[in-house]
């Protein structure tokens, strides 16, 4: 039998990850990842001020690096029929006509406001209430049906209206903007003008506001009323209407020479990675796939005849065609999921960077704070379950569901003289099972049905006991898939969909998705449930009073 091999390639907060996959049964061959190296350091980041912005630099020395990685691996490179990839999103970039990123140009190779707007970025917020105001004014149509009835500063015309008030000079030179998840397959294909961009409907729709019920995008009018520095740039989009198992176009050949490839090789219509993670985690109607890394995202489908048109409120997307053909896609989860363990990781690990003498072996250092998180779950796991335990809600990056806020900010309660480290980590665990009952109830008052839970990312795999928590907490099985690369995965099924070795997702899911390796069975011990419940209630007042205090 003839070798087909596709690559998937996952682009994700901090790094790249491909995977070179054996077509027929979804056989990973070899893997690697590359860091950003500028991100790495920190660089065009505040966090204080929410700002997050990543070079094009990192991406492709990023790409070039697990391309060759994955491809030293494989046992013939004739057999490669595709290549695809998905990224984090919005994470959109000012451009030049050829769509150069503006921060490719010398003068601007430090200005983050020419780099790409990382989808956690959040200096965007005060256009993200005026597009929520304009919609529910009455004067223009509803554009927001699609995205829950609000809108995100993790969205793209707030990023975009943003940047391009931070300086005429950068206005002035920007004719386009691009997604990173269109930005490396125009890497590939070679594309270099937004005519020749073929974008997916799921990004286009969750992240764009474009729908065909209003005749694509947003009006002129609209679009001038959010900022009339945005019409020169709506004018110059690229096709927004594609799906991702459509071929964006064929390896280019300077891409093909630096690779050792044919020019045949395919290109997939770029993804978002929570949506490619949903494809590799086996997504299908009744089976919502839970993305677990620096944020949680989780996905979940519904033919669309079944919605009938029926458009849900509090959702972060509702698409058709976004992760299926034939179906709604919807998106919802956690604005913070590993970053939450992550901030107290380095709020324990101060005194190790701070106070140990600078010439402290840096192995042991390294060492010291890579325990922490281990420990804390050892402790947290022994602890008792008791009602007036601390209690932390898990918005430390905003809300992103049910019904988003951008702003609202985490809160820990409940705290003694006596709370200990492992009692504040149980706590933040705790928040994020509970934010996932809070959605899942969501759904289900809205008759959107999951029967199936299906884990899929680094968290759900090493910690059983974050995993045991949310099955106990949401009362439902959670599975946890085998696959490690469950958004690289994805976007190797779309490749091979566009590569014409299957005829269509669901095909490929069934020859391609690995397996379950667990399974979280919910307590049964109506004592524990009993205080959990009481605790989630003392989670939702938590999270209301934080959100009116807010408001004053």
């Amino acid at each position: 039998m003839k070798n087909n091999y596709v690559i998937g390639i996952d682009f994700g907060t901090d790094s790249a990850r491909a995977i070179l996959v054996d077509a027929a049964d979804g056989r990973e061959m070899a893997s690697c990842t590359s860091f950003y190296k500028r991100w790495g350091k920190g660089l065009y980041c505040d966090s204080t001020t929410d700002r997050y912005r990543q070079h094009p630099l990192d991406y492709i020395e990023s790409l070039e690096e697990v391309l060759k990685g994955v491809l030293s691996e494989c046992p013939d490179k004739g057999a490669v029929r595709a290549i695809s990839i998905d990224s984090t999103g919005s994470s959109p970039c000012l451009a030049d006509g050829n769509l150069k990123p503006l921060s490719l140009y010398p003068e601007y190779a430090d200005n983050p406001d020419a780099m790409f707007v990382l989808w956690k970025d959040h200096t965007s917020e005060k256009y993200a209430q005026k597009i929520i105001s304009l919609c529910s004014s009455g004067e223009f149509p509803n554009y927001l049906g699609h995205t829950g009835n609000t809108y995100s500063a993790e969205c793209f015309w707030c990023k975009v209206a943003q940047v391009l008030n931070s300086s005429e000079d950068i206005r002035s030179k920007a004719v386009t903007v691009i997604e990173e998840c269109d930005y490396i397959p125009a890497i590939l294909t070679g594309c270099s003008s937004p005519a020749g961009l073929k974008t997916s409907r799921g990004v286009s729709g969750e992240k764009w506001l474009w729908a065909e019920e209003w005749g694509g995008f947003p009006s002129e009018e609209f679009i001038e009323a959010v900022d009339p520095v945005l019409l020169p740039l709506l004018r110059n989009m690229p096709d927004p209407r594609h799906n991702c198992d459509e071929p964006a176009g064929h390896l280019c050949e300077e891409w093909a020479t630096k690779l050792g490839l044919s020019t045949d090789v395919v290109i997939g219509v770029g993804n978002i990675d929570s949506y490619s993670g949903a494809v590799g985690g086996g997504v299908a109607y009744r089976k919502m796939v839970m993305n677990m890394g620096t944020s949680a995202c989780y996905i979940a489908v519904v033919p669309t005849e079944v919605m009938a048109g029926r458009l849900i409120d509090g959702v972060f997307g509702q698409v058709d065609g976004m992760i299926l053909r034939g179906h709604d896609g919807f998106e919802v989860g956690l604005s913070s999921f590993g970053d939450a363990f992550a901030w107290l990781k380095r709020l324990l690990s101060w005194p190790v960077e701070k106070l140990l003498p600078e010439d402290a072996d840096p192995a042991l250092r390294k060492k010291m704070t890579d325990r922490i998180l281990p420990a804390l779950t050892a402790e947290a796991e022994k602890l008792p379950l008791r009602p007036d335990a601390p209690l932390a809600t898990d918005y430390f990056n905003g809300r992103r569901n049910p019904f988003l806020n951008s702003t609202i900010t985490a809160s820990l309660t409940r705290l003694k003289i006596h709370s200990s480290a492992p009692e504040l980590f149980y706590a933040i665990v705790e928040s994020t099972a509970f934010a996932t009952k809070a959605i899942l109830d969501h759904l289900s008052s809205k008759d959107v049905a999951i029967d199936e839970l299906v884990a899929v990312g680094g968290v759900a795999q090493k910690s059983p006991f974050v995993m045991q928590l949310m099955a106990d907490v949401v009362q439902r099985e959670i599975s946890v898939s085998a696959t490690k690369n469950a958004g690289a995965m994805g976007a190797a099924i779309h490749g091979a969909v566009a590569a014409g070795l299957y005829k269509d997702v669901p095909s490929a899911q069934a020859a391609m998705c690995p397996p379950v390796i667990s399974t979280f069975k919910p307590t049964t011990d109506k004592s524990r449930l009993g205080i959990l419940l009481k605790r989630y209630e003392r989670y939702l007042d938590l999270a209301r009073f934080t959100e009116d205090q807010q408001n004053k």
